[in-house]
């Protein structure tokens, strides 16, 4: 999740350290019934399997393209995913989603 526009670990935040905070999840990143470009390209590129990882990858995604720009390398998408584990697709498929999800986000659409 994005805890005032920081990726955190959902895990490791209290609620109470949320109190009064602007905290973002996957579920409104979507505009209508218009998913996230993200998401689109975890779908596309079969970036996920069971979905427990999902939202927290994409999450992260979005963290690293805030921070690194449209088109982060794989280093850097590689980096920004410490943490992140996922036990049934391997990585190669997230980082290729990240990569192409990445160069279509809109401006108006939230990163």
């Amino acid at each position: 999740m994005h805890l005032d526009g920081d990726v955190v670990k959902s895990c490791a935040v209290l609620a109470v350290q949320a109190d009064g905070r602007m905290v973002t999840t996957i579920e409104v990143i979507a505009q209508g019934r218009e998913i996230h470009p993200m998401q689109e390209a975890f779908t596309t590129h079969h970036s996920l399997q069971c979905g427990f990882c999902t939202p927290g990858m994409i999450m992260a995604a979005l963290g690293i393209v805030k921070r690194h720009g449209r088109v982060p390398g794989d280093a850097a998408i590689r980096h920004g995913l410490e943490g992140n584990i996922c036990r049934c697709t391997g990585y190669q498929n997230i980082v290729s989603a990240i990569r192409d999800g990445a160069t279509h986000i809109k401006t108006d659409q939230p990163v």
